[in-house]
């Protein structure tokens, strides 16, 4: 077998290296191979190209070798290496430029090449990693590692050629799929970059025919004018015509900023929901205005504050959280525009409370004083506080759900909030206050859409006996769904009867409403029964 050979394919003899009081640095090219456990001293192995050369004891020859044949590598295993590890990637580096220069480079047009650019391209696309990335020193030592013969494309190959060729691939890909789609959902939000750049995110879901949910972005661009409702719609609409998706009947999900309430009557699409989980951090964000919570909540930030911008308190904080047996965590910094990380700095501004005191008091801090105005009242405050919106964070994250339809969760889980906000005697006079700006602000939510919301919710096994409705108000949403059930069955049918199989609730043991024609069968995860029955 040619030795050369089998440094690139098989499993090739292990080179050894020789004692370490070899002092020349030929040694750092070649080594011996080993013959009933003992190095094999005869022939001297190059660990470059694996050519066995004559050893005597002299290694002048061994270093003509070097030379004449791995002149670049020899002289990059002769430089200077701190660790083990450094001189092991000079000798993976030098390897690689011998079987580049053994093999010959990888052709652009070769199927190999191909496949590493289009790998390559993908990763950055899925990653969002930046372009110059394939400029990086570790990632090209990354990739010449794996494959020394691929000659890395410049980073305007990549963005002028690889890109576009992907993104024309993948839409494509996207456009057969909407064709597909019977009706589509369209949802849209404005944001600003950090660099200050405002942009329009534009996204689809739909129902695949092997009942999937499926979302795709279908662009994200740059918004230079003003941020009006007219103009967000008429961008609504002409993604609409760009996608082929006017003749889908597209529903539209935005939040409640009125502006996008213009967009959906500009864009014409109906129906336009609001974000459910936006509306509850709207609802929230009244309950967190009101005077005693808001002074609360800045007396706890001012707290948090310190102890992020003075090492030394953070420093003091821990030593306490380890004498007081509390875990080492960090405290929380609330964001203003979401709710549930004012909830979040509560709950652990809470956990940490004795060792937050503690630290505070702490001779070693100057201003910890000036920092501690919190009383034992206050504490008790935010207990109440983060047990009464505990249900509130649990619903935000089940209506973040991105993998089956919410719609119908909408109004069911609207009643048990509304039921978790009724006053209590037990209450406190700033949980009181808290209850009713939540209330007030939900209560005025989603109004006209309700005949929606009701089908929705009848259609899901979870909530299809409707105990959040009045009698009268259930039966005239099932009498619905039967007319229009039975108007899509004669459509399909042609007006002959078929009756099929009666499906299973996996809810009850009988079908509801004793009606085996409108039960149907849809699968209930463990962890939504579980957060529905916390609620």
């Amino acid at each position: 077998m040619d030795v050369n050979s089998s440094s690139v394919s098989g499993s090739p003899r292990k080179i050894f290296n020789t004692a370490a009081r070899q002092k020349s640095k030929v040694w750092n090219v070649f080594g011996f191979y080993k013959k009933d456990g003992k190095l094999d001293k005869n022939h001297a192995i190059c660990k470059l190209c694996r050519a066995p050369l004559k050893y005597t004891g002299s290694t002048t020859n061994l270093d003509q070798h070097a030379t004449r044949k791995h002149r670049e590598e020899y002289g990059e295993l002769l430089k200077p290496h701190n660790n083990e590890q450094e001189q092991a990637a000079a000798t993976q580096r030098a390897t690689g430029n011998v079987i580049t220069k053994f093999y010959g480079q990888l052709g652009d047009s070769s199927s190999r090449a191909k496949d590493i650019t289009a790998s390559i391209t993908r990763f950055i696309a899925k990653g969002l990693w930046p372009y110059n990335i394939v400029e990086g020193e570790g990632f090209q030592d990354l990739i010449h590692t794996l494959e020394p013969r691929y000659k890395i494309p410049s980073r305007q190959h990549i963005t002028n050629t690889c890109m576009p060729a992907l993104y024309a691939q993948v839409k494509s890909q996207v456009e057969k799929e909407l064709a597909h789609a019977e009706r589509v959902a369209i949802t849209t939000d404005a944001w600003t970059s950090c660099s200050t750049e405002s942009y329009v995110t534009i996204t689809v879901h739909y129902i695949s025919p092997d009942w999937k949910l499926n979302v795709h972005v279908l662009q994200t661009r740059a918004f230079k004018g003003s941020h009006t409702g007219k103009n967000i719609g008429a961008l609504l609409k002409q993604a609409c015509v760009d996608w082929n998706l006017l003749d889908k009947d597209p529903a539209l999900v935005t939040d409640n900023a009125t502006n996008m309430v213009l967009a959906g009557v500009e864009a014409e699409m109906t129906p336009h929901l609001m974000c459910f989980a936006h509306t509850i951090n709207l609802a929230t964000q009244k309950a967190f205005k009101v005077d005693t919570v808001a002074r609360l909540l800045g007396r706890v930030r001012k707290a948090v504050a310190f102890f992020h911008r003075s090492v030394r308190a953070a420093e003091i904080l821990q030593e306490k959280q380890k004498q007081l047996a509390l875990p080492s965590h960090k405290l929380i910094q609330d964001v203003s525009t979401r709710w549930n990380s004012s909830h979040d700095m509560l709950e652990r501004f809470f956990e940490q409370h004795p060792a937050i005191s503690a630290a505070l008091m702490s001779r070693d801090l100057r201003k910890g004083e000036e920092v501690n105005t919190l009383k034992d009242k206050d504490f008790c405050d935010i207990e109440d506080i983060v047990k009464l919106m505990a249900p509130v964070k649990l619903v935000t994250t089940s209506m973040s759900e991105d993998k089956r339809p919410t719609l119908s969760m909408i109004l069911p889980v609207k009643a048990k909030l509304k039921k978790n906000f009724e006053p209590s005697d037990e209450d406190s006079v700033l949980i009181r206050e808290m209850k009713q700006a939540f209330k007030n602000d939900l209560e005025k939510r989603y109004t006209g859409l309700e005949d929606l919301f009701h089908t929705a919710a009848a259609l899901d096994p979870r909530f299809k006996s409707l105990p959040f409705l009045s009698n009268h108000d259930a039966e005239r949403t099932f009498t619905s769904i039967s007319a229009e059930a039975a108007s899509l069955h004669h459509k399909v049918t042609g007006g002959s009867v078929q009756r099929g199989p009666v499906q299973t609730d996996p809810c009850q043991s009988e079908p509801a409403n004793g009606d085996p024609d409108v039960c149907i069968d849809v699968p209930q995860t463990q962890d939504e029964h579980k957060g529905l029955c916390v609620l």
